[in-house]
């Protein structure tokens, strides 16, 4: 939602502003709310499937796709017809390593190719990911494919013992109040659909007493939002001794580390339910009561696991609902490591554990071999005096910590973060601490915690099959 970049929603007042997010609530309800609730009904019914099941599901599905890519879609037609594939040739996900890998620069190169000739006009919505690099991404998505999200994330919220239309607020990267604003309020709301938007390029330090007011004014049940932003907001309540009682926070589109999602629960006195998501679309991942993992949904896609860094495996993906730009076997340079117990919920998906490692987005050792989130968190885990770091790998043997120091910040703050780091890094690794005001957002909404300039050695591109 970016109604705050055109110039008429700029100018209007708060009030008008809220009807006109409220009315493009309305309009979503109107055009999707059917189709949403027949796709969620679907879904409710198949997260109980058995493994038969899915698997007859997904071979429905992926040969209508192979089929629909082959006689509509000029980069797979041709690299199929180079191979001497015929969409009989992959009837299975077990048949999809016949296909080459599709990466992230096919992907920003050729993007007109992948799209499909029987594009649909006025069917179909852009979406742009600036990812772990910067480089931004566009992929196409058509109507089927949105309508399927939407269920998707609705049965997260049943999972999570959520009721249909309950107050919920959201902190995401949603465009509802324009940049230049200094002063409250930060959010607006979408009547329709029972929910406070608030807006992440808004939250500072300065400016968090207000969201937490707003949030205590609407009394939600749930927040959406991105870890970083609900940490922060966490973080800044904790300070103040401050907390708020949800029924679950929600979280998705970034890594959650585990000293992130513990501060969290506790200022919001309820359970995080994570997701893994991605603009591309081509692979989703939820949380059940259990919390024993992330569930890959295979309604949702074909997910594979290739390569092996330290036991951890890159996802690659395959969408099975988005016919206007299909993406198969899409690499997302994200690494989880794949677990091999079933859960006690008794759903018959694949468990992942978090993601451990973004390429692009992750620290590196000496020796090239990636440092796992899980490792990077627990190096400033406990670190009462600190209120946003940011860590910027410029090469493989130095890091800077771009560092927002709390009130009673001291020198031994800063020597026991620096010796937890180069426990991690090395010790031939120069640290530097650079102290700043705040840590600024990305375009996209995104707060980057990991930022690397480092080169990746060349041994590091041979990750797959």
């Amino acid at each position: 939602m970016k109604l705050a970049e055109r110039p008429r929603y700029r100018r209007s007042p708060a009030f008008v502003q809220d009807a006109l997010v409220s009315a493009h609530g309305a309009g979503r309800l109107a055009r999707n709310g059917r189709r949403v609730r027949r796709v969620l009904a679907e879904l409710m019914e198949s997260q109980w499937f058995s493994e038969a099941e899915f698997a007859e599901l997904q071979r429905e599905r992926l040969s209508l796709l192979i089929r629909h890519c082959y006689e509509t879609v000029p980069y797979y037609r041709q690299v199929m017809r180079e191979l001497g594939l015929t969409p009989d040739d992959i009837r299975t996900p077990l048949d999809l390593p016949k296909l080459p890998l599709l990466t992230k620069e096919i992907v920003r190169t050729r993007g007109k190719e992948l799209l499909s000739e029987c594009l649909a006009k006025g069917e179909s919505h852009w979406s742009t990911s600036a990812g772990t690099t910067g480089a931004p991404l566009e992929t196409l998505h058509d109507a089927r494919s949105m309508v399927f999200e939407q269920a998707m994330v609705q049965r997260q919220w049943r999972i999570a013992g959520l009721p249909p239309r309950c107050r919920r607020a959201t902190l995401r990267d949603d465009r509802v109040v324009p940049a230049e604003q200094i002063r409250p309020p930060f959010w607006r709301v979408n009547r329709p659909e029972s929910q406070l938007i608030m807006s992440t390029f808004h939250l500072s330090q300065r400016t968090a007493p207000a969201f937490v007011e707003a949030l205590r004014r609407f009394r939600p049940r749930a927040l959406e939002a991105r870890p970083s932003a609900a940490f922060f907001l966490a973080q800044e309540m904790q300070a103040v001794g401050e907390t708020i009682q949800l029924d679950c926070v929600l979280s998705g589109s970034e890594p959650i580390y585990p000293g992130h999602r513990e501060t969290i629960e506790k200022a919001f006195d309820c359970k995080v339910f994570d997701s893994y998501r991605l603009s591309e679309r081509v692979s989703y991942a939820f949380e059940c009561p259990e919390h024993s993992g992330l569930h890959v949904a295979p309604e949702y896609g074909v997910t594979e696991f290739i390569g092996d860094v330290h036991g951890l495996k890159e996802i690659v993906g395959t969408s099975l609902n988005n016919f206007a730009m299909p993406l198969l076997r899409y690499r997302t340079g994200d690494y989880v490591r794949p677990l091999d117990d079933d859960c006690p919920c008794g759903r018959k998906m694949q468990l992942l554990g978090p993601v451990e490692v973004q390429v692009g987005g992750s620290l590196r050792r000496q020796d090239g071999s990636f440092l796992p989130f899980s490792l990077v968190s627990h190096a400033v885990t406990g670190l009462e005096h600190i209120r946003k770091t940011q860590l910027v790998q410029e090469s493989l043997d130095w890091l800077v910590v771009r560092l927002v120091p709390g009130e009673r910040f001291s020198g031994d703050d800063r020597e026991r973060l620096i010796g937890s780091l180069r426990q991690q890094m090395g010790s031939g690794v120069r640290i530097d601490l650079e102290l700043v005001e705040d840590i600024e957002r990305q375009d996209n909404g995104k707060y980057r915690w990991v930022v690397s300039r480092a080169k990746e050695p060349a041994a590091a591109e041979v990750l797959v099959e």
